[in-house]
């Protein structure tokens, strides 16, 4: 495999960044659900899933800046339908790992509470609407089931390619 068919080393590193950034979101909201409500711990574990959770927002936001001055690899040889799908399921991941952050950052807003990030917080300037902040929770909760479907099924497409096709795709992020 050439360097022209493998992704830049800023988008492979920005790749797993922000893999890991959400995987960190991810555990630390399933941890906060082991304390007590009210607990500091708790309230510690909200504020590490909201930053981890910028931090998506902003690795997204500089990596598809890199995509788009980088470019990306060309897919290998296959079906139509196959480029399609590669096509659709990085958009929509691209897609998810901007929304999920924009509807948790409007949730906490429009609740009335400053948006923490690594030890900083600042209030947006909205307007308290606790109702629309739970609808927004509430959407972003149910996005997480998307992006967990989505992630799935980016994950179960490489290792088909890797084990069943054999035909080399991950060597791309490599």
């Amino acid at each position: 495999m050439t360097r022209s068919d493998t992704y830049s080393r800023p988008l492979v590193l920005l790749h797993w960044l922000v893999f890991v950034a959400a995987a960190l979101a991810v555990a630390a909201i399933e941890i906060k659900g082991f304390f007590p409500k009210g607990s500091p711990e708790r309230a510690q574990m909200a504020v590490w899933h909201e930053s981890f959770g910028l931090a998506v927002l902003l690795l997204m936001t500089l990596r598809l800046a890199v995509r788009a001055s980088t470019g990306v690899p060309p897919l290998p040889p296959g079906p139509r339908w196959m480029e399609t799908s590669a096509r659709a399921m990085h958009w929509l991941l691209y897609l998810l790992m901007l929304a999920m952050p924009v509807l948790g950052v409007l949730a906490v807003a429009w609740s009335g509470k400053p948006v923490p990030f690594f030890g900083a917080s600042w209030m947006l300037p909205l307007t308290v609407d606790a109702p629309l902040g739970r609808s927004l929770k509430n959407i972003h909760e149910a996005g997480a089931n998307l992006v967990f479907a989505a992630v799935g099924l980016h994950a179960a497409a490489a290792l088909w390619h890797q084990f069943v096709l054999k035909d080399g795709l991950l060597r791309r992020m490599s």
